[in-house]
């Protein structure tokens, strides 16, 4: 039975791939549908998708005339996940300098300025690897290199379309705690003062551009970096914050109010201890669920309840893969926390709605509703086991192909009878 379900998806994602989605009409039947929005979990549920963006969700909704239809036999069918931060399209091999993108070498002149689209490559291998795992969207992230700021980190989907960037400049990064204070004297004093110093001169840059050029320069401030932080001292655009210890996350809460930023903790080890401070101030956080033993003083007090505990202050969570190259442990990650006492529903809000509205895209992404994008995922299981694996992606209502390097590298070397031809020129592999 369930190898007959996956035989008609597949054949069914190479038909849909084949029509432009403009002319997809798609309904998916019969499943147990995790909404992630109003209407919370709908058992024996129906998503239909029309033009790549949801028509309808309910029960017993009639399939349109023409349209595609899949019976997901009682199966879960989540949104697809979201994954908070990565370098995404911006690394393929970290030890090897050309296919890494992901932050500035040595001492370089610009930080903020740098922006991940101008590095961004949607046809990395590790996207595929990533959309087999069920993650449909990821925000692409510089990471700081010898200064503060990384730069400006864009929302894309994992379709693999040359015009796969969702949201450019969605965010900007910036690195504190001892990851700051080892870059500015190795002392958080230092690093505090020079992130006060940049965002004074940004705000004054933004006041009267043409009046700050004609003064002496600071030549520590690049103009490109000070335009750059215009929108974050606007509170337009969110300024992600690598930070672990709970003093520095009041020292972040203390900076979001003077300058009234719109800031987002990423990290976040010992955000439980502040936890009812954090939710006050509206600040999401972005979580290792998995993280609970101290590598460094900052994170003494690392433990896996950090989910539940947040998430029981108000404090609005995600939750971060291990690495670029494992957005697909998403779920996993998301499991450990319900391990730990994190609700399930919460958990995958984490991996769905709560990343989409951290950055401003949660009236298109995130959720199963009415006029949102459809970015879907079927499974085979319950997402959150470790066993279980999509059976169907679909990206803005386009179903996905799950074949990636991996799945190619495995059906190449499955059979390793001796044979005329090596293996790698069987099969037409």
């Amino acid at each position: 039975m369930i190898g007959n379900f996956k035989l008609g998806l597949l054949a069914l994602a190479g038909a849909f791939a084949a029509a432009p989605a403009s002319a997809q009409v798609i309904a998916v039947q019969n499943a147990r549908v995790y909404t992630m929005g109003a209407a919370g979990v709908i058992e024996n549920g129906d998503v239909i998708v029309r033009n790549g963006v949801i028509s309808a969700v309910g029960v017993d909704l009639p399939a349109p005339e023409g349209a595609s239809v899949i019976d997901a036999a009682g199966r879960v069918v989540t949104p697809g996940l979201f994954a908070p931060t990565s370098q995404l399209g911006l690394v393929e091999i970290g030890a090897d300098d050309e296919s890494n993108d992901a932050s500035p070498k040595g001492d370089f002149a610009l930080s903020a300025a740098l922006d991940a689209v101008d590095a961004y490559n949607p046809n990395s291998t590790v996207i595929a690897i990533a959309r087999a795992g069920g993650v449909t969207r990821a925000l692409a992230a510089p990471s700081p290199g010898g200064k503060l700021f990384g730069g400006k980190a864009a929302v894309v989907d994992l379709s693999g379309r040359i015009g796969s960037v969702t949201k450019p400049q969605a965010a900007q990064t910036v690195v504190m705690g001892y990851g700051g204070a080892s870059r500015e004297g190795d002392t958080r004093m230092g690093a505090w003062a020079v992130l006060r110093e940049y965002l004074d001169a940004a705000i004054s840059y933004a006041a009267n551009p043409r009046d700050y050029v004609m003064r002496p320069q600071d030549s520590r401030f690049s103009i490109s970096d000070l335009k750059a932080l215009g929108p974050v001292v606007a509170g337009q655009q969110p300024l992600i914050v690598r930070v672990n210890g709970a003093s520095d996350i009041r020292n972040l809460l203390r900076l979001k109010n003077d300058y009234r930023l719109n800031v987002i903790i990423h990290g976040g080890a010992e955000a439980w201890r502040a936890g009812r401070e954090i939710a006050a101030a509206n600040v999401p956080v972005i979580i290792d669920a998995t993280a609970n033993l101290p590598y460094q003083f900052e994170d003494l007090g690392s433990t896996l309840a950090n989910a539940a505990r947040l998430q029981a202050a108000g404090v609005r969570i995600a939750i971060d893969a291990p690495d670029t190259h494992n957005l697909r442990l998403l779920p996993q990650m998301a499991g450990n926390a319900v391990a730990n006492g994190l609700p399930y529903e919460a958990a995958l809000a984490a991996i769905t709605i709560n990343p989409a509205t951290m950055y401003g895209v949660q009236d298109r992404l995130g959720s199963l509703e009415v006029g949102k994008a459809a970015d879907l995922v079927i499974w085979d299981g319950d997402p959150l086991e470790v066993t279980t694996r999509p059976v169907q992606v679909l990206i803005d209502g386009r179903a996905m192909s799950l074949e990636n390097r991996q799945t190619r590298l495995r059906d190449r070397y499955k059979d390793l009878s001796r044979g005329d031809l090596p293996h790698a020129y069987r099969g037409g592999q």
